[in-house]
């Protein structure tokens, strides 16, 4: 995919569908049915996608992604138990193993401290 892409203009007035209040939300209320690992995935896509060390070309997979995991619809409903969150761990999952090689150690640990302000230690986060 070509940098050349206007990503402000891509995303502008798309806050109907992706916003940091809503990924924050949903990643509150139910972060703990992922599992510390799609938890952390999650986060790790939400600081990526504000840095301005991620490749444009990758921001727009992750906000595909995230957008998806704060849709208040999806293929399976959220509130299900053992499945409703399967499709968005593995959206999240997904969309991190394609950025990847974009993510740094820097993120890794801002995503880790995100999860640790928002749902506490590790061991409160279903593993």
């Amino acid at each position: 995919m070509s940098e050349q892409y206007n990503f402000e203009k891509m995303v502008e007035g798309q806050d109907q569908h992706y916003s940091d209040k809503k990924f924050l939300h949903k990643l509150k209320n139910f972060g703990g049915g992922l599992g510390y690992k799609a938890v952390h995935a999650a986060a790790t896509l939400y600081v990526a996608l504000r840095s301005p060390d991620m490749p444009k070309s990758s921001k727009l997979i992750v906000l595909g992604a995230l957008g998806y995991f704060i849709l208040p619809f999806d293929l399976v409903v959220d509130f299900l138990p053992l499945v409703g969150l399967t499709d968005d761990a593995f959206i999240i999952l997904t969309a991190l193993g394609k950025v990847y090689l974009s993510i740094t150690d820097e993120m890794k640990d801002e995503a880790k401290g995100l999860i640790d302000s928002k749902l506490g230690s590790q061991e409160n986060v279903v593993k």
